[in-house]
């Protein structure tokens, strides 16, 4: 069996490495960024572990053995899963490796929105401080924390946010009402989440129907007072939309854990110079335990699944899988 990491930014593959010499198989590593580069380099993979390069249709195609192909990661927006699903190849995310890091650095950013922080802190580095020159700032407890989705991270997030005395609603269509009350938080309407919230933390996949979900007609309905939180995916907001929003006062801040092009772009660049903007370089899962957590799962459901299993976090679940070869 040849298993192909197509790309990472891990400072070491050992437990990759360990886990895979040990089946007897072999471990190609690469840092493939066109599909030229994938092609050559997956062509005879029986199974693939992807990070950030994108698996379109065209390299899948090309797979001429491949099984299952795993994302170092939650979302799955970067491999064509249809593509996968026709040529019966398993697609696998690691969906539980860092909630816990999530939901602290989503609940720190909303935090520090709330306490007017950043202002705060370029306050105090001029020669004479003078506090009429902050935000105005309201008590947290009994505002409203708007969830849009509540899948782990949500879920966590939720129930944190009671924690600290804030009321909880959420738009999340996938949720059940049993689900909803254990939680203790309100199933809303997306207008309702928009309109009712103080903050909205953002915990949703990135796909057809939630890209850009958040813009111009969104920002609108939100409360002038109200900011944003986004850990998930850069993609739910429109970042011209959202630098308009700030300007025209139409929400009062936001913290972006992800954004949408993490090269320089206008948005971008008034974004970064906006006081009423807290920026964090896509870091909202990182801690050791996290990142090893992320490895160990990745590449245990890539031998998993070359032993015939179905790997724990599959996405595509109506793919009938290729012809099982064995070890």
């Amino acid at each position: 069996m040849k298993i192909v990491i197509t790309d990472h930014r891990f400072s070491q593959l050992d437990q990759e490495r360990r886990a895979i010499e040990s089946q007897g198989w072999e471990l190609m590593v690469g840092q493939a960024t066109s599909d030229d580069q994938l092609i050559e380099l997956c062509g005879d993979a029986d199974g693939i572990l992807a990070g950030r390069a994108r698996i379109t249709e065209r390299v899948i195609a090309a797979m001429q053995r491949c099984r299952v192909i795993v994302r170092y990661g939650i979302g799955v927006e970067t491999i064509e899963i249809s593509a996968a699903t026709k040529h019966g190849i398993m697609v696998a995310n690691v969906p539980d490796y860092c909630i816990d890091e999530v939901s602290d650095h989503a609940l720190t950013l909303l935090l520090m929105l709330s306490r007017g922080v950043i202002p705060a802190m370029a306050l105090a580095k001029q020669e004479h401080w003078s506090i009429s020159k902050m935000p105005a700032l309201h008590r947290l407890r009994g505002q409203i924390c708007g969830l849009f989705g509540s899948g782990r991270i949500g879920s966590m997030i939720a129930t944190k946010a009671s924690q600290i005395g804030m009321h909880v609603i959420v738009n999340d269509p996938y949720l059940k009402v049993s689900r909803a009350r254990a939680l203790g938080i309100e199933p809303v309407s997306f207008d309702a989440l928009l309109a009712r919230s103080d903050f909205i933390s953002l915990h949703a996949p990135l796909n057809d129907e939630t890209r850009h979900i958040f813009g111009e007609s969104a920002f609108r309905k939100m409360k002038n007072t109200a900011s944003i939180v986004n850990t998930a995916r850069g993609g739910l907001i429109d970042e011209d939309a959202l630098v308009t929003a700030l300007n025209r006062g139409e929400i009062s801040g936001a913290a972006l854990d992800v954004m949408e092009s993490e090269t320089a772009t206008a948005a971008r660049a008034a974004l970064v110079n906006n006081l009423r903007v807290i920026l964090t370089p896509h870091s909202a899962w990182l801690s050791e335990e996290a990142r090893s957590t992320l490895q160990a799962r990745a590449v245990e459901q890539v031998i998993s699944c070359l032993k015939g299993n179905k790997p724990y976090g599959l996405i595509n679940r109506t793919v009938r899988p290729r012809e099982f070869r064995g070890s």
